[in-house]
């Protein structure tokens, strides 16, 4: 690149836009052309043969324009996929992925596919379109980059004439015109000399001033130098603004700049570009100058045919090379149907004695197949005679079949393509037909590839710049899916202990590659079907993807399918950790989080031991239980044998019935006392069998034993 150019001269830069169209005039008009034939009336006429023919038929068989919709249908049908990669320092598939959905978002939000789709079929007509990306305010404070389709680009964009590359990557600047009405310029520049670029100053007066002015904005490159500086960590950063805010947290976290053997902070400076822009007209500078977040001229160019040819860059379109043989039809077609309208009708010549008493006046409208004429007695062997009619010009008829495979020649087109193999034609044939005129399309494809892949590079080198602050953002799946990220987030990690940057786009360094394909909706219908196919020899293929092949099924409530297909795949643990969605991730977070609160789980060995400990209480009870009861069971012998004693003394010996009575009294109140004793103990094992969640071994038998002796004393004393 030329480095001694004053982007701050005025002059100067007039000077360099002048060179840049005088070096390109030639081809321009040609693109200009091309425009032309394929839009206005007498395009597809040679000027000559279109003034020749004044006040006769002129006519206009555009074999042209189909050819145009057949390939600009083929690109309308495709994707052009742009895939970002991490390429280098601090990148991560993740930032990669992020920035692969923001940059589908932009192209999303900017309708870029009809920018794109616009661009390449300017291209299959002329060979040249061209399309920016912007920075526009947002909501809040926040900016956006958008794409945007450069009207009139053959009048408006012009490059750097050093730049060699296609897709002019290597310009050191560029400027685009326009035309802006002249109320509109003084209420923007109320001040401005009201001059268009290109305009004489020194023959130029403010009474003839023309109702637009064109004006100019200039994009142009400024070296920077930029440090940057290595970090013990191992990670690289940017010596700016924006490491300067974070270098105390990094030596908080223990991560300073790294120092070689001599002490020397690791530190290196290389050379960079910023582009930078500013308005002007035709006299002067209408704003200061801006710097973008751009790394390349935001001016990207479409080529088709792309050469450089003696140091002069070529490009051109389908039509150039089909002008000689549509014109050349064009006229021959319109001779052929004007000899055909003035040529004379259709005449029967015969003599009076032939015609006598036949009517031959409506012979135009009749169509009667017999027509009876009469001898002339004077000259009997005389028939009626047949002359005029149309008479087709074998040379015109000759010169219009010739134009017509021609055309087909030079443009690389069949009839099979067309969906007309012809009945001569075999199907093989018309598959290779159609496989020879796809091979010939390719190169208008992979002239929209380099700029699509050129403007992936521009939005992935100014994303970072443009989207800066905390803020959320939306970014788009292949499938169409939309979700929430949020930019610049700084959480804390309890597993580090340290705060953590999360969706940092500006760390790391990123490629991006265009990939063509089918268009979106096909490519679903692709996937579904591959899907099908596949699942059939694959077992579990379906089952394991059954959210993928849901959605991929555009019938409605295959949404919702989908929806359910994943959830449940998600619960089962059938869905990778590199593929959840953020919703997923939240999720595992917070089960992860209520996982901590509760008390940890035993061990199998802690199990046990608790286990052995309750069993070892359990057997104490037990047999401080078993020894009440054989007490109770002695009691109760015991007072059998004293009962009985008692009967014998009666029947035996007659003693005074009161003392006898009172000393019964006195036996039966200790044994009741006894067995209320024994009754509560029951009731004190019972509550603490009940609070160690024990049953009572023995069953109700203990029980019963002791309320049985119970009412054998009741009854007992009642006797006496």
């Amino acid at each position: 690149m030329s480095v001694d150019i004053n982007f701050d001269d005025h002059d100067t830069v007039l000077r360099m836009v002048a060179e840049a169209q005088d070096s390109e005039q030639d081809r321009r008009q040609k693109v200009r052309e091309a425009k032309r034939f394929i839009t206005e009336r007498n395009g597809q006429w040679d000027p000559y043969a279109w003034g020749k023919m004044d006040g006769r038929f002129r006519g206009t068989f555009d074999m042209c324009t189909p050819i145009v919709d057949q390939i600009a249908g083929e690109i309308d049908q495709s994707d052009f996929t742009l895939r970002v990669s991490p390429s280098g320092g601090q990148s991560s598939k993740d930032n990669a992925k992020t920035l692969d959905g923001l940059v589908r978002n932009i192209r999303n939000i900017s309708s870029a596919e009809h920018v794109f789709q616009s661009a390449g079929r300017s291209n299959v007509i002329c060979g040249f379109d061209c399309w920016e990306v912007v920075q526009v305010d947002g909501d809040l404070f926040d900016q956006d980059l958008l794409i945007r389709h450069v009207p009139n680009a053959v009048d408006s964009v012009w490059f750097d004439l050093g730049s060699v590359m296609q897709d002019r990557s290597d310009a050191r600047w560029g400027v685009k015109l326009q035309s802006i009405p002249s109320a509109q310029y003084r209420e923007r520049w109320p001040e401005g000399s009201q001059m268009s670029v290109g305009e004489d100053k020194k023959s130029s007066t403010q009474g003839d001033r023309i109702e637009a002015i064109v004006v100019g904005q200039l994009y142009y490159k400024k070296s920077v130098d930029i440090e940057i500086v290595r970090m013990t960590d191992g990670s690289v950063y940017t010596d700016d603004d924006k490491f300067k805010s974070i270098q105390d947290e990094l030596k908080g976290q223990g991560i300073t700049i790294e120092k070689d053997d001599s002490g020397k902070e690791k530190r290196r400076t290389r050379k960079s570009w910023r582009v930078h822009s500013r308005m002007f007209d035709g006299s002067e500078w209408l704003a200061g100058d801006q710097e973008t977040a751009f790394d390349y001229v935001p001016l990207i160019p479409v080529y088709g045919n792309y050469d450089i040819v003696d140091n002069r860059t070529v490009y051109y379109g389908k039509l150039e090379g089909l002008y000689d043989e549509q014109r050349a039809l064009n006229y021959a077609m319109s001779r052929d149907i004007e000899d055909g309208a003035l040529s004379p009708a259709p005449t029967v010549w015969m003599t009076d004695a032939m015609a006598e008493g036949n009517d031959y006046s409506k012979m135009n409208t009749d169509r009667a197949p017999v027509r009876p004429f009469n001898i002339d007695p004077l000259n009997p062997g005389l028939v009626p005679q047949f002359t005029g009619g149309p008479q087709p010009s074998v040379g015109l008829q000759t010169t219009i079949s010739n134009m017509q495979q021609m055309i087909g020649a030079s443009s690389n087109t069949f009839l099979a393509q067309q969906g007309n193999a012809g009945q001569a034609q075999s199907g093989i044939a018309g598959a290779q037909q159609i496989a020879q005129g796809n091979i010939g399309s390719i190169k208008w494809f992979k002239a929209l590839e380099v700029a699509i892949c050129h403007t992936g590079k521009i939005l992935i080198n100014a994303i970072p710049r443009v989207y800066d602050s905390t803020r959320q953002v939306r970014i788009l799946q292949e499938d169409g899916e939309s979700s929430m990220v949020t930019l610049n987030q700084k959480v804390f990690d309890n597993q580090t202990q340290k705060n953590v940057e999360l969706n940092n786009l500006s760390v790391g360094e990123y490629d991006v590659v265009c990939e063509v394909g089918p268009a979106f909706n096909s490519q679903q219908k692709e996937t579904a079907q591959g899907l099908l196919e596949l699942g059939a020899i694959v077992p579990g293929l379906i089952e394991q993807n059954q959210d993928v092949l849901l959605k991929n099924l555009k019938t409605p409530g295959m949404d919702i399918a989908a929806e359910r297909a994943r959830t449940a795949l998600f619960n089962a643990g059938a869905i990778p950790e590199t593929q959840w969605t953020e919703e997923e991730q939240q999720q595992v977070q917070q089960q992860q989080a209520q996982a901590q609160q509760q008390p940890p789980t035993p061990t199998p060995e802690e199990m046990i031991g608790q286990a052995e400990v309750l069993k070892a209480q359990t057997d104490a009870q037990t047999a401080q239980f078993n020894r009440q009861v054989k007490q109770v069971e002695l009691q109760q012998e015991s007072m059998k044998l004293e009962q009985a004693q008692q009967k014998l003394n009666q029947e035996g010996q007659k003693i005074d019935q009161t003392a006898q009575n009172s000393q019964l009294n006195a036996i039966f109140t200790a044994q009741k006392q006894q067995s209320q004793l024994v009754t509560d103990a029951m009731n004190q094992f019972k509550t603490l069998t009940e609070a160690l969640g024990i049953k009572a071994i023995g069953g109700a038998e203990p029980a019963n034993l002791i309320s049985q002796q119970g009412r054998i004393i009741d009854e007992a004393q009642d006797n006496v």
